[in-house]
């Protein structure tokens, strides 16, 4: 096909019109909403972690890296209702 970093990037586009298509047929999320854009942050780090695993790799992705500290902030902040 290309180069892996093409490879990728076809993946997460193809992966995106996946959900694009059935979000449009279900209605599940506005389009061009915040939730809509996290949903395809979501989609896109899957995609990453499978190319990792295909290829024998684990690396911590951009999401993964303050993962500790968003849990100890809602954690720490639960009866606020933040």
């Amino acid at each position: 096909m290309g180069t892996a970093k093409g490879e990728i990037e076809y993946a997460v586009r193809r992966a995106h019109n996946i959900f694009d298509y059935w979000n449009e047929q279900t209605g599940f999320v506005g389009k061009f909403t915040g939730y809509y854009y996290e949903l395809l942050s979501v989609i896109e780090d899957a995609v990453h972690c499978g190319a990792q695993v295909a290829v024998g790799v684990e690396e911590k992705l951009e999401s993964e890296k303050f993962q500790k500290e968003v849990e100890e902030f809602y954690c720490n902040n639960k009866e606020k209702n933040i």
